[in-house]
């Protein structure tokens, strides 16, 4: 009887860059030409390629070209209306060049952000969108590999293409308005430590609502609505409802302190005020409808894709900052203060 024909596996990247010596993201670099490869490790590696009959995939020859057809978009949390109303921005420009998006969700994770920063690296993306509170000095070295914008948050002093809202002036509109209700009482819950975007938002609403006779108490929230509960039932457990209004960094938390509020027997407007941030779905279908900060946030996710594809064609080297505006959208979750 005849053996049966064995298929040999075909090698991949990884088996190459070990029978090199060297790492897959090296073995990227000298297929795409990107980064300088020493010539004796080019070498190396197409010695290695040939041994092993490994045949560049599509992907492979697109990254030799530079363009692999794919934007990257890095988000923190997907199931936050907000970014999913970003990314439709995102998708709709890639879709008009002709390209698609890698979205990853990183749930705030930092291993799954370096897990992410690993494949961005290794150049299966043309370019980088991310919509995170990214780490300084991680993003910084991503961004010496391939073109990156960083969306809805500050880039600091990186220098890195930025596109986002006027946080701090938000922050501010959100303060004015519950001052011209009367209210002087207010429970903030911000985003997480590390959010420049959050900062400025916290920043602009103590600076407009500071004044003799005010009571602003700050609690650390996380864009998330379990942090908001809990908030909101540690301060009302605790010190009964002393505040009139809440205002949180952003639509969810907003959304689930009007939720815990109720569960307490409290009635919004009537007794306690709720200002939110963003503007997404969520505003309006809740009950009663949020007053919140609107950004406009699929222009945001379009213009950040617009930046990364002038960036990866090479069109305009100089890194820009493009802050858009923000306004307040009064709806039923605000009131004048009950005397």
């Amino acid at each position: 009887m005849h053996e049966p024909t064995r298929c040999r596996k075909k090698a991949s990247i990884v088996d190459v860059a070990s029978a090199a010596g060297v790492s897959p993201t090296t073995v990227s670099h000298a297929l795409s030409g990107r980064r300088h490869v020493s010539e004796k490790t080019v070498s190396a590696i197409r010695r290695a390629m040939g041994e092993l009959e490994y045949v560049p995939s599509h992907a492979g020859r697109s990254l030799r070209l530079g363009d692999t057809g794919l934007l990257g978009l890095q988000v923190p949390d997907i199931s936050n209306p907000f970014y999913a109303e970003l990314a439709r921005g995102v998708e709709d420009v890639a879709e008009s060049l002709g390209l698609n998006v890698l979205l990853c969700n990183t749930n705030s994770e930092p291993a799954r952000e370096e897990r992410y920063a690993e494949v961005f690296r290794s150049h299966v993306v043309d370019g980088l969108i991310c919509a995170a509170a990214p780490e300084p000095a991680a993003i910084e070295r991503l961004a010496k590999e391939l073109p990156v914008v960083i969306v809805n948050e500050v880039a600091g002093e990186s220098g890195l293409d930025t596109v986002c809202t006027d946080n701090e002036r938000g922050g501010a509109l959100a303060a004015e308005h519950l001052r011209g209700l009367g209210h002087r009482q207010v429970l903030v819950i911000d985003g997480p430590l590390g959010s420049p975007a959050g900062e400025l938002r916290r920043k602009g609403f103590e600076q407009a609502f500071a004044a003799d006779g005010v009571t602003v108490r700050h609690r650390r929230g996380d864009y998330r609505a379990a942090a908001a509960v809990r908030i909101v039932r540690r301060e009302l457990e605790a010190n009964g409802p002393w505040f009139s209004a809440v205002y949180a960094a952003n639509d969810v938390m907003a959304v689930a302190a009007i939720g815990e509020l109720v569960a307490h027997g409290l009635e919004v407007p009537a007794e306690v005020s709720v200002v939110g941030y963003d503007d997404s779905q969520l505003a309006e279908l809740v009950t009663p409808s949020l007053t919140t900060v609107r950004q406009p946030v699929y222009e945001m996710g379009r213009a950040g894709a617009e930046r990364l594809a002038a960036a990866i064609r090479g069109d305009d080297p100089i890194r820009s900052q493009t802050i858009l505006e923000v306004e307040l959208v009064p709806r039923e979750s605000t009131a004048r203060r009950a005397d």
